[in-house]
């Protein structure tokens, strides 16, 4: 169904886009949805200013909760490897443990300032 207010809409993106973005380089994963986003926002009657820092947001912190979220997770990954050589390997989702409650914190900050924030709240 359509989402009720602009929070709704934006709770509605967010979520499957850090998903997808902890998988995802996120800039192709942004570059994807600008036009999907344009046209939902449309045909719901909210200004897509108000989501589109949401999305490029969400893309970024869901980035953070995997070693191939990021290409800079990726990077320190490789130079801890060469420092540390003995130490063992960073596992996919052992950057989780930090990356879902900066996530969830970032997403929880979103609803809350966007409307006073964003323009067209």
């Amino acid at each position: 169904g359509q989402p009720r207010s602009a929070a709704d809409a934006q709770l509605r993106l967010m979520v499957p886009i850090a998903c997808v973005s902890a998988f995802l380089n996120n800039t192709p994963v942004v570059a994807i949805m600008i036009p999907i986003v344009q046209k939902w926002a449309r045909k719901c009657k909210i200004s897509p200013a108000q989501l589109f820092i949401p999305l490029s947001f969400a893309s970024i912190l869901g980035g953070t909760c995997t070693l191939i979220g990021t290409s800079t997770n990726l990077v320190v990954d490789g130079m801890r490897r060469e420092r540390y050589p003995d130490e063992r390997a960073l596992g996919l989702f052992e950057l989780s443990k930090f990356g879902v409650p900066v996530l969830l914190s970032g997403m929880a900050y979103m609803l809350v300032a966007a409307p006073v924030l964003l323009p067209g709240g």
